[in-house]
């Protein structure tokens, strides 16, 4: 999981397909890479859009790409790696994270479900996954 280190308000009456949009651009202008790096948004009211194809490997995580679904929640800035998902993101997008990885979970098996702050010095993406998946159980 990922966060798109955005304010609550960035871009939201554009909605979700231009904020992947500007996001693509990022990758693909300021980093160099054929695409956006995620393969899944979601959006503050919980909107889900497709990114980069899931057959396609990833460019979330330098080194860990390989068999992963990088899936980027919109909002995220100023979070702590620390901090609770509520106070970066909406109950919607919750809700809509956990049916997606549901959805994951259907057509492939899943091994590990984590953050990117478990494999780079980051807040991103902005709580503990493994605290936030507990909350579900």
């Amino acid at each position: 999981m990922h966060c798109s280190a955005t304010r609550p308000d960035w871009m939201h009456n554009a909605g979700l397909a231009a904020q992947m949009a500007e996001i693509r651009r990022w990758h693909v202008q300021d980093n160099g890479w054929r695409d956006i790096g995620y393969h899944w948004g979601i959006g503050r009211d919980g909107d889900i859009l497709a990114g980069r194809a899931e057959t396609v490997i990833g460019a979330g995580i330098e080194d860990h790409n390989q068999g992963v679904i990088h899936i980027v929640l919109m909002g995220g800035h100023g979070s702590s790696e620390r901090d609770i998902f509520e106070r970066h993101y909406t109950q919607r997008q919750d809700t809509a994270l956990r049916q997606l990885i549901q959805g994951i979970s259907m057509r492939t098996r899943i091994t590990r479900i984590s953050g990117h702050n478990e494999y780079a010095p980051k807040a991103c993406p902005g709580f503990q996954v493994g605290a936030w998946l507990k909350e579900a159980a």
